[in-house]
């Protein structure tokens, strides 16, 4: 998905070559295992392959530099439980472009630490992209907004959030009784 969004996005706005760089991180997963060299394969045939660079799994320390580094990380995901790789960038500061589905509508506030995309859809991600990428002021808005967010997912708040719901549940209910 971030390939061909990433085509869509040069296609329309071709300056951006020149600076832009898809650094994927990570090795593959799920049905990419079966294909490893895909992404390779599929950069070439977008023509892309200049720009996109394919980094193999790297150590937490290293993978948080990458993050910051980054002007926004992508979560392009048909499912995710949690969205533990949108809250880990957030805490690093930057912004998340990810897809509207499962554990990621909750970690990533839509125009406040991100941007949501509903669509499996190549050109509504490059135009997700072009936002945050186009709008510099957008961008720092959504940093600081990355940040607050990942916050309320810290152990402390965890805690105070386990804390209130045992409270709420052995709080007595009244029922008005009925004639």
């Amino acid at each position: 998905m971030l390939l061909h969004a990433t085509a869509h996005l040069l296609a329309r706005e071709p300056a951006l070559r020149d600076r832009l760089v898809v650094a994927v991180v990570g090795g593959p997963s799920g049905s990419g295992l079966d294909r490893p060299d895909a992404l390779v394969k599929l950069a070439a045939e977008l023509g892309i392959s200049d720009i996109v660079r394919l980094q193999p799994p790297v150590p937490q320390p290293e993978l948080a530099d990458w993050y910051r580094a980054a002007n926004l990380v992508v979560v392009p995901s048909h499912s995710e439980s949690f969205g533990l790789v949108a809250l880990e960038a957030q805490s690093c500061g930057t912004p998340v472009v990810a897809a509207a589905v499962g554990g990621l509508r909750t970690a990533v506030q839509h125009d406040v630490s991100g941007i949501l995309v509903a669509e499996r859809d190549p050109a509504a991600y490059a135009d997700a992209l072009a936002q945050v990428i186009g709008q510099p002021c957008r961008r720092r808005r959504l940093a600081a907004g990355a940040v607050a967010r990942a916050a309320e997912f810290g152990w402390s708040a965890t805690a105070r959030g386990v804390l209130t719901g045992y409270r709420n549940a052995a709080t007595p209910v009244t029922v008005p009784a009925t004639a």
